[in-house]
Order: C-alpha cells, then sequence, then structure tokens
C-alpha cells in the first residue's frame, strides 16, 4: 500500500469538536519568527581600530618655544592638532595684530590668559561643496602681566615657555571641512527678515 491511498482515522472525540481551518491565501508579511538583527563585526580586519581623535596633555619645559613643541607632536605622530585649553607663564612671545600684520616681539613674563588654534597636518582635509579650505594653521594667544593690562593677537612667531605651560589638545587625522548653513537659511539668500 503506498503513502497516497492512506487512510486517516477517524476524528476522535477531542479533537472532534475543533472547527477545521483553512489553510492561509496570503503569504506573511515581515520578518520570520524567530529571526533577529544579527550583531555586525566593526572590525574589518580583526585588529582594534585606532581612535580617530585623541586628548593629549602637552608639558613644556620652560625656555622652550611652545609653537616649535605643538608641530613637533603634529609631525611626529602625523596627524593634525587644535589647542583645547591652555595655562601657564610665557616669557615672551611673537604677536601680530592681523594675519597681514608685523610681527611685534612682546617680552613678559606673562600670565597666559588663552591660547587657541589649530594645525593641519600636511593640509590634508576634505573639503565639502561650498566649504571655504582653510589656512594651514592659525594661531592666538592673550596674555596679561602682573599689573592687569592684558595683550592678545595672532601668533606671528615663537612662544617661548616661563614655568608651568601645559597645553590640553586633540589630535586627530584627515578631518573634513564642511560650511555651516543655520536651519531655514538653506537655499535662501534674501532674508527679508534682516
Amino acid at each position: 500500500m503506498d503513502s497516497s491511498s492512506q487512510r486517516f482515522p477517524p476524528p476522535t472525540l477531542a479533537t472532534a469538536n475543533l472547527p477545521l481551518l483553512a489553510p492561509p491565501t496570503k503569504n506573511a508579511c515581515g520578518r520570520p519568527c524567530g529571526s533577529k538583527n544579527k550583531p555586525k563585526s566593526t572590525s574589518l580586519s580583526g585588529q582594534p581600530v585606532k581612535p580617530s581623535v585623541k586628548l593629549v596633555t602637552i608639558n613644556i619645559v620652560p625656555r622652550m618655544d611652545v609653537m616649535e613643541t605643538i608641530l613637533d607632536v603634529a609631525r611626529r605622530d602625523h596627524v593634525s592638532v587644535v589647542i583645547l585649553n591652555a595655562f601657564g607663564t610665557i616669557k615672551n612671545a611673537t604677536v601680530c595684530d592681523s594675519p597681514q600684520g608685523v610681527p611685534t616681539l612682546l617680552i613678559g613674563p606673562f600670565s597666559m590668559l588663552s591660547f587657541t588654534g589649530y594645525y593641519l597636518y600636511n593640509n590634508q582635509y576634505a573639503l565639502h561643496p561650498g566649504a571655504t579650505p582653510p589656512p594651514l594653521f592659525s594661531f592666538g594667544i592673550k596674555l596679561c602681566i602682573s599689573h592687569g593690562q592684558v595683550f592678545n593677537g595672532l601668533i606671528g612667531g615663537s612662544v617661548i615657555a616661563g614655568d608651568n605651560v601645559s597645553l590640553m589638545v586633540s589630535t586627530f587625522r584627515e578631518p573634513n571641512i564642511s560650511k555651516f548653513i543655520p536651519e531655514g537659511k538653506e537655499g535662501n539668500n534674501n532674508d527679508n527678515n534682516a
């Protein structure tokens, strides 16, 4: 006797009162039962990925050039650098009042009130449409003498460290340079509210 001619036993009392269900005529939508999102490997080669941004503290020895120390870090590690925080005393600094200004040597000692700026290593960056290419580097400094007189300007040469000069910097590789467009200003060059 082959399997196609087999007869099923008559329904028993336990299954006799259940309604007969018609087979589904529509395919189920979505993901099959029991499937889940499988975690994807983040490492392509199985090696640990180096972080793209690092925070670094640079302690500068007295009588050393702060600018040359920053450039040494960037060249040695092949990274761009942004100054986040700085403190200490400065023996002297060469500053300009504008990018095209004549450098002026300020002789201290000075307390460093602020030190800002960045250096782009080998001018390596991705420039997005509409963005303006930045200069290779730009640094500014604000200094104060003991009587409270304040001097500030763009750094136009060396900055010689006094005592306890410490910088907190962020290092990174190949940044993306984008143009910031305030919300609601996209494609609208005529601002009637101005």
